[in-house]
């Protein structure tokens, strides 16, 4: 397998991780396609949870499919957004998208590989945390930590609670809590598909991001994943080098690079 193939096979993986969630969370949609990956959420406006991927197609029909791309969210009302990952074809969308009016937005999306878990041996992290699955229950209680984490309005939490609750319980669908002290301070969840997981809604309060916690939290949850027989973990990250470093630490390596265009 060359490395873009490589690419390109991760990239669709994660969606495949992505479509019992969405299949199950009110006004979400993952579509995958030979020649596209579009998702959209109609009440979470953001750029991650709204664009389209991965577009493999012949340089004759480039533009009959940015014409789909831009169709499909402007008929939900929202800006298109195109994330080009090494995998794209043909090489000059790039080209293409900011002579259409399409705008390069920052930050990269850069994603990282954890690969041959069950070779892994956990490290020892001495922290007083707490980490485990949340139940239906608790859906309210990670949407606000959630919310808080990403600096959200407090208004989001009921509607990231909504959201979450029907996923809870799908097989191959975990999310946890870590706390501290009794605090709830730090959201993950791991999606499954095959011998892959995503790690998504990773958010941790800003006064606990520093130290190990955040550590401790990794630690417990990749565990998780390994005593489930995964073998590749997948997560993406746009917080620059020093989070990158953070989770090299964990044991990721650098997979590739996303670059976000948005319609003008």
């Amino acid at each position: 397998m060359s490395d873009l193939e490589r690419v390109a096979m991760l990239e669709r993986i994660n969606y495949l991780t992505m479509e019992p969630v969405a299949a199950v969370t009110p006004g979400a949609e993952v579509i995958l396609q030979d020649d596209v990956i579009l998702t959209s959420s109609k009440v979470y406006p953001l750029p991650e949870a709204n664009h389209a991927c991965l577009l493999r197609t012949d340089p004759r029909k480039a533009e009959g499919l940015i014409d789909e791309i831009v169709a499909y969210f402007e008929a939900r009302g929202m800006p298109p957004v195109i994330m080009l990952s090494p995998a794209c074809q043909p090489a000059d969308l790039h080209q293409r998208l900011l002579a259409r009016g399409f705008r390069r937005q920052e930050p990269d999306e850069t994603w990282m590989v954890m690969e041959n878990l069950q070779q892994r041996k956990a490290p020892k992290v001495e922290a007083k945390v707490q980490v485990r699955q949340i139940t239906r229950a608790e859906a309210p209680l990670f949407a606000e930590v959630m919310t808080a984490a990403y600096e959200m309005p407090s208004e989001y939490a009921d509607v990231l609670a909504d959201l979450l609750a029907p996923s809870i319980g799908l097989p191959g669908i975990t999310h946890f809590l870590a706390f501290s002290g009794g605090k709830a301070i730090a959201t993950l969840s791991l999606m499954r598909w095959q011998d892959y997981v995503t790690i998504g809604s990773a958010g941790v309060l800003p006064e606990y991001r520093r130290g190990l916690p955040i550590l401790a939290m990794a630690v417990e949850v990749l565990t998780e994943a390994q005593r489930q027989g995964v073998k590749t973990v997948l997560g993406q990250t746009v917080l620059g080098p020093l989070f990158e470093r953070f989770l090299r630490f964990c044991g990721f390596s650098y997979a590739f690079k996303r670059v976000p265009y948005m319609l003008a």
